[in-house]
C-alpha cells in the first residue's frame, strides 16, 4: 500500500462567528503528520481552539421621547486550548509493539498554565483490517505540570500510568468513525484520575475534503485551583481571596472541515 509508505498529511479547520445583537468568534485548527514503515511508525500532532466573546452594553442619551442609543463593546477570550504530541511506535511481531510519546498541554480556562508527559509502552493490535482497526495500550509517565494559581497540596513533578484504545471503523465508503481513550493515573496521589475522550465522524466531500463533527471530554478528578474573592453573608467584599476548585469536566463539540493530503 503505497500510503503506508509516505508521509500522509491532515489538517483541520473550526470556524463559527455570531454577529448582531450578540457577537462571539471561535476558531480552531489541527494537524496530524504521520508515516508508517514496516515496523515503525512516526505521528506529530499539533491543535488548538480559542473563542472570543463581545459584550454589548447599550444606554439612551436625552428623553423619553427624544433620545439616541449609544453601544459599547468589550471582547474578552473566554476560552483556549492548545496542544501538541508526538509519538514513535515499534512493532515486534504482528500485533504486539512497543511506543513513546511525548505530550504537552495548555489550557488555561482549565487551571494548566503547560503540562508536558512523556510516555513509554506497549501495545497491542486486535483488529486491522480495510474496514477496521482496534488498538489498546498501556504505559508509565512522568508529568511536570505548573498551574496557573499553584496547588500548596500537589507536586509539580509525578511518575504516573497510563491506558487507552484506539478504534476506528470505515462505516460506508464515504464515512468514517474514529474513538481515541486516554487514561492517567497519578501514582503519587491515586485520587487525581483524568481521562480525554474523542468521537468524531467524517463524512467525505470528495478524495480531499470532509467534514468532521467530533465530542472530546476532558476530565480530571481532582482539577486545578482558581483564587475567588470572598464576600461576606450580606454580600460585602471582603478584600480576601481563598482557593477554590474549577470543574471537573470540559466539553468541546467541535465541526471541522478536513483537508487530507
Amino acid at each position: 500500500d503505497p500510503a503506508r509508505t509516505r508521509w500522509v498529511a491532515q489538517a483541520e479547520l473550526t470556524t463559527v462567528l455570531s454577529q448582531g445583537n450578540s457577537e462571539s468568534f471561535t476558531a480552531g485548527l489541527g494537524a496530524v503528520l504521520r508515516r508508517q514503515w514496516e515496523k515503525d511508525g512516526l505521528r506529530f500532532e499539533i491543535g488548538g481552539i480559542r473563542t472570543e466573546a463581545t459584550k454589548i452594553t447599550r444606554q439612551a442619551i436625552g428623553t423619553p421621547t427624544d433620545f439616541l442609543v449609544q453601544t459599547t463593546s468589550d471582547s474578552e477570550k473566554t476560552a483556549e486550548s492548545l496542544f501538541a504530541s508526538a509519538r514513535y511506535d515499534r512493532n515486534l511481531s504482528e500485533s504486539f509493539f512497543a511506543y513513546t510519546e511525548l505530550d504537552w498541554l495548555r489550557n488555561t480556562f482549565a487551571g494548566i498554565d503547560n503540562r508536558t508527559l512523556i510516555a513509554l509502552g506497549a501495545g497491542n493490535t486486535w483488529v486491522d483490517s480495510d474496514r477496521a482497526r482496534f488498538k489498546t495500550t498501556l504505559a508509565v509517565t512522568y508529568t511536570t505540570q505548573n498551574d496557573v494559581v499553584d496547588d500548596p497540596t500537589a507536586k509539580s513533578s509525578f511518575a504516573g500510568g497510563r491506558a487507552g484504545y484506539e478504534y476506528w471503523n470505515q462505516l460506508t465508503g464515504s464515512t468514517e468513525f474514529e474513538s481515541h481513550l486516554v487514561v492517567d493515573l497519578n501514582v503519587d496521589t491515586t485520587d487525581d484520575v483524568r481521562f480525554d475522550l474523542v468521537n468524531s465522524l467524517a463524512v467525505s466531500i470528495s478524495d480531499r475534503l470532509a467534514l468532521k463533527p467530533s465530542l472530546q471530554l476532558l476530565f480530571r478528578n481532582r482539577p486545578s485551583l482558581t483564587e475567588v474573592g470572598l464576600f461576606t453573608a450580606g454580600g460585602s467584599d471582603t478584600g480576601d481571596t481563598v482557593l477554590a476548585e474549577l470543574e471537573k469536566l470540559d466539553t468541546f463539540f467541535r465541526r471541522a472541515l478536513v483537508l487530507k493530503l
